[in-house]
């Protein structure tokens, strides 16, 4: 295992260090236009509904304007993308950095964009590469007003900087909640309207469930981000030292093998045992397994509601995320799990200038409002909120209002603004291995939680040793 984990660490740190040409057959097969607008580069990971959305927006604003031509390019998925806007633009330090019309470059011989979606996950990478312009610097230098006001603000936070700036543009931002069906609630006898508000209340429901003849009374997607990032957010619980990797400057290490996480993986594992929970996976295979009516109940994103919804063939309910009542004054906020834009460095004046205006854009209520509808993501910004309450769109979706409720949080704590961990992949990995050993092994939760920390803090020290802070 030791050398499995070594094997995936080189492999990353090669993506995030190394630079590399980007092949051209993975860049996609829209063009720059032959008129004077100035190409800006906009690498993404989106697929499906989301990429759709996103071609909308980016022919949407160039539409609106003959100074710029944004150019929408999917590199793969998040890991890949981020890989390779690292490696473009390290091999643009090497060719000799800077801005393209100081090197006497044209925009269009560089192999990097000028704007990089990241997801949470690589946020500390991005961040230790040194490889971007914050947003907050970005505004001031092109006197573009990009809306910073963020609804989600807890959420956000690892998006910030230690003053609270915002470094790049969170593009849409989801959180977990609680899904339930309504039809086996019924015909088990238990009211859906009245979901369980603690982890305590949970069993009850759950034998009630089993009892009634279901053979998958709770389930859940993404576990480690679930029930180890989110649960301890929820209840400002630390999952590492240093303000969970958010202090600048500082060498965090995980301490997530505390009391909550040993009491929550224990109750787990007792539902386990008891077939009251069913392990479903590392990813989203819970969505399907509840949305084909196998499982009552499921804990997974927000945003997964409108794939469950036009699958299932039963009543839905979404419920906010269970806590517990007796632990740190909770509930605090749940995290944001999305990506965010941000802009590169080493851009030309006009570039930088085509990014802010993209990104102003991007935050004006109508556009992202329509955004969020089209993807099922949560506003971020208030404009977005106040456009959609000006619309049916909450009346017809009431459900959506709880996933807002749970971002912007009932009080805030050091603990439940963010995680900003090198390597963060690899460290879900591990946690997702460690979990798989207790539910599928029978390894004690206190021995797989201590295991995860010692591997994770291996990760840790070992990426910041292959790739120092820039």
């Amino acid at each position: 295992m030791r050398s499995e984990l070594r094997s995936k660490l080189r492999a990353l740190i090669l993506l995030l260090a190394l630079a590399a040409c980007v092949d051209a057959a993975a860049q996609g097969d829209s063009k720059p236009s032959a008129s004077h607008a100035a190409p800006i580069r906009l690498w993404h990971a989106l697929s499906g509904v989301p990429e759709q959305s996103l071609l909308r927006v980016v022919e949407s604003f160039n539409d609106s304007q003959a100074e710029f031509q944004v150019i929408a390019e999917r590199k793969g998925d998040y890991g890949q993308t981020l890989a390779a806007g690292l490696a473009a633009a390290m091999a643009g330090k090497r060719r000799g950095g800077g801005p393209t019309e100081k090197r006497g470059l044209q925009p269009a011989a560089l192999e990097g964009p000028q704007l990089l979606q990241v997801y949470d996950a690589g946020t500390a990478d991005i961040m230790a590469s040194r490889a971007y312009t914050p947003l907050y610097r970005l505004a001031a230098a092109t006197r573009v007003a990009i809306p910073d006001e963020r609804l989600n603000a807890p959420g956000a936070g690892a998006y910030a900087d230690g003053a609270g700036r915002l470094l790049a543009f969170p593009l849409g931002s989801a959180t977990p909640v609680l899904y339930l069906n309504r039809d086996t609630f019924i015909r088990a006898g238990l009211d859906p309207d009245q979901p369980p508000k603690t982890w305590y209340a949970m069993q009850p429901v759950l034998l009630s469930l089993q009892a009634a003849g279901s053979s998958c009374p709770y389930t859940t997607s993404l576990p480690t981000w679930v029930h180890i990032e989110n649960v301890s957010a929820w209840h400002n619980n630390p999952l590492a030292t240093e303000d969970n990797g958010l202090r600048e400057g500082r060498k965090p290490e995980l301490n997530l093998n505390g009391h909550l996480m040993i009491r929550h993986v224990s109750l787990l594992t007792a539902w386990f045992r008891s077939e009251l929970f069913r392990y479903s996976g590392r990813g989203n295979e819970g969505d399907q397994r509840f949305a084909s009516g196998e499982c009552a109940m499921l804990t997974s994103s927000s945003d997964a509601r409108w794939d469950i919804l036009g699958k299932a063939r039963f009543g839905v309910k979404v419920a906010q995320f269970p806590y517990y009542d007796d632990y740190n004054d909770a509930p605090y906020n749940t995290l944001s799990g999305g990506s965010a834009l941000w802009a590169m460095a080493g851009n030309s004046a006009r570039e930088n200038l085509g990014v802010a205006r993209f990104l102003a854009y991007l935050a004006t209520p109508a556009v992202a409002a329509q955004w969020q509808q089209a993807t099922g993501a949560t506003p971020v910004t208030e404009g977005a909120y106040a456009a959609l309450q000006g619309t049916d769109y909450f009346k017809s979706n009431p459900d959506m209002e709880i996933a807002l409720r749970e971002l912007r949080g009932f009080r805030s704590g050091a603990y439940s603004r963010g995680v900003r961990l090198r390597a963060l992949p690899l460290i879900h990995s591990i946690l997702d291995d460690e979990l798989e050993k207790v539910w599928q092994g029978g390894k004690a939760p206190i021995s797989a939680l201590n295991d995860a920390v010692q591997r994770g803090n291996v990760v840790l020290r070992e990426a910041e040793r292959a790739a120092p802070v820039r």
